[in-house]
Formats: C-alpha cells, sequence, structure tokens
C-alpha cells in the first residue's frame, strides 16, 4: 500500500469518527457492543489470525475462532487473471478471507482461486469457502421427472398450492424480498412446487444413497478446482428458497461426514430469498456453525433481531448484497439518502453501504464482489471505524 492511499484512510477514519449517523436502525443492533466484548473476550484464547495487518480489522467468526477480515473477498465476477490482481491489493491490505463456488461463473471462478492459491503459496494465510452449490441436484431430476408424469390438472393444482404457500407466508411482501438480480424470485416458487411434489410422490429414504454420493462428489470436484485438501467453510445449501428443505437429513449427515474427515472445519448455509424464515430455521436446528445472507439497510427490520439471536448461539454471520441494494438500476432514491443522512460523504456509496453493516456488533464481517484496486481501496477502507447510528 502506498503512502497516499494510507494517508486517505486516516483522513476518512478521523472524518467518519467525528461524525454522528443517523439512520432507522433497531436498538438491539446498537445495543450489544458491551456483550460484543464480553463474548470476545471470553473466546480470546482461542483465537486463529491469518494475514493480519495493522490497518485491517477483524473479528471472530462465530466460535470457530477464526479471526475473519471484516471486509472479504467474493468471487461471483471471476472470469480471467484481473480479478485476482485486484485480490492481490486486497491481501495486501490484510484481506484473510476468499468465497467461491462452483456456480460461479460456469466453475471458471473456483480455477482462477486454485491457479492462485497453488501460484502464491497463500493457502495456509487465509481462510477459504466453498459451496456444495448442486446439492439437491438429484432430488430436483427425480422431483422434475415425476411433476411432468403427473396429469396437467394435478400439475396446475400442485402449482396454486406452491403460489398459495408463498402468498400465505408473505414471503414476496415489501421491506421483506429484494431482487437482486432479474428472476431470482423463480427459484421460490420451483422450490415450494418440488417441495410439494416430494411430499405427496417422494421416497427420500430410497433417494437418500444417491443423494449423499453425489454431495460427496461435487465437494471433491470443489477441492480439486481450488487446489486445496479442505475449506475452512462450506455452505450447503448454496441459496436455500425454504425453510423446508433444511429439515432434509442428508445436509446435516453429509457435512457432520465432512468434518469427520478433516475436509471442512465449519458449515453454513447461504441465501437471498425469505432470509428471516429460512435463518430462522437454521438457527433452531442447531448444527450450523453460520451463515451467510443478504443483510443490507433495506432488509435489516426483519433481520435484526435473527442475527443477534444466531449470534447468541455462536453463529458466524457473512453479509452479503449489502452494497448491491443501493447500486441496482432501480435503486429507488430514499435507499441511498437514507445512507447519505446516516453517514458522512467522504466515501463512496458501496463504502457507506459496508460502514453501515459493520455497525452491527453481531455480525462477522461483509463479503463483497471487489474487481478492481480501486474498489478494494474503498470498500476496505471502512474496516474498523464506528459510528454513532441512532433510529429515528
Amino acid at each position: 500500500m502506498n503512502k497516499p492511499e494510507r494517508s486517505r484512510r486516516t483522513f476518512v477514519k478521523e472524518t467518519v469518527a467525528t461524525s454522528i449517523g443517523l439512520a432507522v436502525t433497531p436498538a438491539i443492533m446498537q445495543g450489544n457492543t458491551k456483550a460484543a466484548k464480553s463474548q470476545s473476550s471470553a473466546k480470546a484464547s482461542s483465537r486463529e489470525w491469518r494475514n493480519k495487518q495493522a490497518d485491517m480489522a477483524y473479528r471472530m467468526y462465530g466460535k470457530s475462532g477464526m479471526m475473519l477480515s471484516e471486509v472479504v473477498q467474493g468471487t461471483a465476477l471471476w472470469t480471467d487473471e484481473s480479478f485476482v490482481k485486484a485480490f492481490e491489493v486486497g491481501y495486501e491490505r490484510g484481506v484473510n478471507f476468499i468465497d467461491t463456488s462452483p456456480a460461479y461463473q460456469k466453475g471458471e471462478a473456483e480455477k482462477l482461486v486454485g491457479a492462485y492459491l497453488k501460484r502464491s503459496g497463500n493457502r495456509d494465510k487465509l481462510f477459504v469457502s466453498n459451496k456444495i452449490s448442486f446439492y439437491d441436484e438429484y432430488m430436483v431430476k427425480l422431483t422434475d421427472g415425476i411433476l411432468k408424469g403427473l396429469p396437467g390438472e394435478k400439475q396446475s393444482a400442485l402449482k396454486k398450492k406452491a403460489k398459495d404457500l408463498i402468498a400465505e407466508r408473505g414471503i414476496l411482501r415489501p421491506g421483506h424480498h429484494f431482487n437482486y438480480w432479474p428472476g431470482q424470485e423463480n427459484k421460490i416458487e420451483t422450490t415450494y412446487i418440488r417441495h410439494l411434489v416430494t411430499q405427496e410422490y417422494g421416497n427420500m429414504q430410497k433417494w437418500k444413497p444417491g443423494i449423499k454420493k453425489r454431495m460427496h462428489e461435487l465437494t471433491e470436484n470443489s477441492l480439486k478446482a481450488t487446489q486445496t485438501d479442505h475449506f475452512d467453510l462450506l455452505y450447503c445449501p448454496h441459496g436455500v428458497a425454504m425453510p423446508e428443505m433444511l429439515e432434509d437429513e442428508n445436509i446435516r449427515e453429509v457435512l457432520e461426514e465432512l468434518k469427520a474427515k478433516g475436509t471442512i472445519r465449519c458449515s453454513a448455509l447461504s441465501m437471498h430469498n425469505d432470509v428471516d424464515g429460512n435463518l430462522d430455521k437454521a438457527i433452531d436446528l442447531g448444527f450450523y456453525d453460520g451463515a451467510m445472507f443478504a443483510y443490507n439497510i433495506g432488509n435489516h427490520a426483519a433481520l435484526d433481531r435473527l442475527i443477534y439471536k444466531a449470534n447468541q448461539k455462536g453463529m458466524g454471520i457473512v453479509a452479503m448484497k449489502v452494497a448491491r441494494i443501493i447500486s441496482m438500476e432501480d435503486t429507488p432514491q430514499w435507499r441511498i439518502d437514507k445512507l447519505n443522512t446516516a453517514l458522512p460523504n467522504d466515501v463512496s456509496k458501496h463504502a457507506k453501504a459496508y460502514l453501515w453493516a459493520l455497525q452491527n456488533p453481531n455480525i462477522s464481517c461483509c463479503i463483497s464482489d471487489m474487481i478492481t484496486p480501486k474498489m478494494v481501496i474503498e470498500n476496505t477502507s471502512v474496516a474498523g471505524l464506528k459510528v454513532d447510528i441512532q433510529h429515528i
């Protein structure tokens, strides 16, 4: 990092620290600083540091002991080496966690991460996470086959039942659901239909060996792609859309088997849809070490209580889509106005979004698809900054 970058970072810290932020934020988000410090102190002896740098702030991931940089690297957009070059700037600034998936860029992101880890020799200096993105592909193929074989009127009845259940639960209500990409909500309906088909016509016990075998194969494929022998964190499901999906005993069994083999250290799930419903279910199930989900200035009112609950249960929380909510083409002005009211104007709107989210002491870090050195410098500049946020 060169001197001008350090000077700018110091200026940003001083400016933000002396400002008073105003935002609509529940008291539960602000009032746990003392509890968080106490909890952190109790766990201090088990902390594990990687790539620790003076200009980066770190938080523990749940009760794992892993100290993650407050801003971490996502790879959903990685298609060539230029993205790796941007990450190298983040690494120099203390970013120590990189997340990937076989679903990103048709597997290209995984390969780029693997090539970087091998070339740099930094595997043991980073925490690496991956996903069983297609864990249910075996079951999806079977349920879709069953659905297609049903009479037209039965198919229509199942689809109507799925839509009625979605409406009854209010999953698409304003302030609860946000589309972060076109057609995102389509997964909700297809998931509900498949669940209903499984309930009426499926045979989970008969399907179980095939499902578990495929889950293990997918994990092995990702290990080879990323050129590592283990993941610090593995997400399954990746993009869960319905709480009942988490009741699939194959998920818990496979994650426990992978832990026993030393293939993974921590298990988690991720979601964009029905975030509070899925998070609530994951907390109650009790076997997940953490979760990654959309959390931002748009949907936080539905999530802050559950994030606190998850933190108290010892789960690590990775906030995603933090800045996406204010950078979409159809972003309403009120979201940006809310950020501008809450925070000073000396950082980019994306950096402001991360700064806002990081004021919640119950999350472990924010994940960002930082694809240029400039983005890396802007987004990581807010790590460690504290502002007073009061709800109005």
